[in-house]
């Protein structure tokens, strides 16, 4: 069977702490896929924040998820600290791919890496349901 193969830049340009909470984890009690995908958007909506805009707004237009793709590494567990490192890149008029790297950050498996994930997005104005061009300070962000 044919795997997905992810090829992110060395370099992200923006990163966040989180630690493993224990209905992160499913019956094999490590984190669970399905709360990969909402750790991936806990850290996009923080670096929305940090820039000082939301996924609905910046500068008027908001984000809508076009793919999702990730690739699994390593198990995580219950108290384990991670960091989430996000990129982007193949940007065109209306959108681009967010990359992210989900690290071990504690213990004997410090640097090893969870999951390496990709979001594509475009841009979205909700008044008119429409999509729109990326806001140029969105660009800045990378």
């Amino acid at each position: 069977m044919a795997r997905v193969q992810l090829d992110l830049p060395e370099k992200l340009a923006w990163a966040t702490s989180l630690n493993i909470r224990i209905y992160d984890t499913n019956f094999a009690g490590h984190l669970a896929h399905d709360r990969v995908v909402s750790l991936l958007h806990e850290s996009r909506a923080r670096l929305f924040k940090e820039k000082g805009f939301s996924e609905l707004d910046v500068n008027g237009h908001g984000i809508i998820l076009t793919d999702l793709v990730v690739e699994y590494k390593a198990e995580a567990f219950f108290g384990d600290q991670i960091r989430v490192e996000i990129g982007a890149g193949d940007f065109s008029a209306k959108g681009c791919d967010l990359y992210y790297r989900m690290i071990h950050t504690d213990g004997p498996i410090n640097g090893k890496i969870v999951c390496n994930a990709k979001t594509g997005l475009v841009f979205m104005d909700y008044s008119t349901r429409t999509v729109s061009n990326i806001p140029e300070v969105f660009k800045s962000w990378f």
